[in-house]
């Protein structure tokens, strides 16, 4: 018998968990990849780009890389009064050399880059920032029309995971319970945290990790204080299903140079790891910072002084613990 109900699983690349279909293709950001999706979102859609590009007439057709004497332009649009180029860079590169080679009516440049006051007062050259492009992709993801919908969501994702543009719901800061020596010393040394995988888990939408460090830590280093005093950017969260996978992983994000200086620190929770659980999320962060001294005490932020039963915080709620 068949069954009715279907579960969502994540997808894998390289360890990583998979957010939208753009990064099933690769976990680096690509402007091919965006262009790609773009285009083909403006060509099953055009209108709402149409008035977003401020272009007149009516979309007769959409081209992808099509060739030009020099280069390969990413995206034109061919109109019942003119012909359109889109020019994307994720950079804050000034695209405008590399779109005036291409001849068209209008040029669209989709770029981190701020024109000054004359250049975006060109008539024919248009510059969009990819926040804009996003609050159309945000309208069009709740388009009647189900492959529009889906991509441009997907698209929007995609900008969001690398950071093109701000997420729609920021989580800011991680936090948990650290309250052994070797857990301890993989933050502070290692700039790593590891857990067991939690399908449901925010963890990969948060931007900080902030650990409480317990009694027992506090015994042990007289430095280290209870509460929350460090917070560390985080880098990049992967998922390993066992050791060696993790060494992998650790090899890829740090270099064999760096595992081969830390290996005596991931040996120290080698047993812990993987023992109760199948899979482990790690967090790899920057250098860790004390913000907090004194440190905010957890009772400041949940009932109680029992286990840190919450996860999430914004900074707001931190520093109001902070200041009580």
């Amino acid at each position: 018998m068949e069954n009715s109900t279907s579960e969502t699983i994540h997808l894998f690349r390289s360890g990583r968990v998979v957010t939208s279909l753009a990064g099933a293709f690769g976990g680096e950001l690509r402007e091919t990849r965006i262009t790609a999706m773009l285009g083909y979102i403006i060509a099953t859609e055009p209108q709402p780009f149409m008035n977003l590009f401020r272009l007149s007439g009516d979309a007769l057709e959409v081209r992808l890389e099509t060739h030009h004497e020099h280069k390969r332009s990413d995206i034109l649009i061919e109109t019942t009064t003119g012909t359109a180029i889109i020019e994307a860079k994720v950079t804050a590169q000034d695209p405008i050399k590399q779109a005036r080679k291409y001849p068209a009516k209008w040029h669209i440049l989709l770029t981190q880059y701020k024109p000054s006051f004359k250049k975006s007062r060109s008539r024919n050259v248009r510059y969009f920032r990819w926040r804009q492009l996003a609050e159309l992709l945000k309208k069009l993801s709740r388009s009647k029309n189900s492959s529009v919908n889906f991509l441009a969501g997907d698209l929007l994702a995609y900008l969001e995971e690398h950071g093109m543009v701000k997420k729609r719901e920021t989580v800011e800061v991680y936090a948990r319970e650290i309250n052994s020596e070797a857990t301890l010393r993989m933050f502070l040394e290692g700039r790593m945290y590891g857990c067991p995988y939690e399908k449901s888990s925010n963890m990969d939408k948060a931007l900080y990790f902030a650990p409480h460090f317990g009694q027992k830590v506090s015994n042990i280093h007289p430095g280290v204080q209870i509460g929350i005093s460090y917070v560390a950017k985080i880098e990049n969260v992967r998922v390993a299903r066992d050791f060696n996978e993790l060494m992998d992983i650790v090899a890829e994000e740090r270099g064999r140079a760096w595992l081969n200086r830390s290996k005596h620190l991931l040996q120290t929770k080698r047993r812990e790891w993987f023992k109760k659980k199948p899979q482990y999320t790690f967090l790899f962060l920057s250098r860790p910072m004390m913000v907090f001294n004194p440190p905010v005490k957890k009772e400041r932020l949940q009932e109680g002084k029992g286990w840190l039963s919450r996860r999430f915080f914004s900074f707001e709620d931190l520093f109001a613990g902070w200041g009580c």
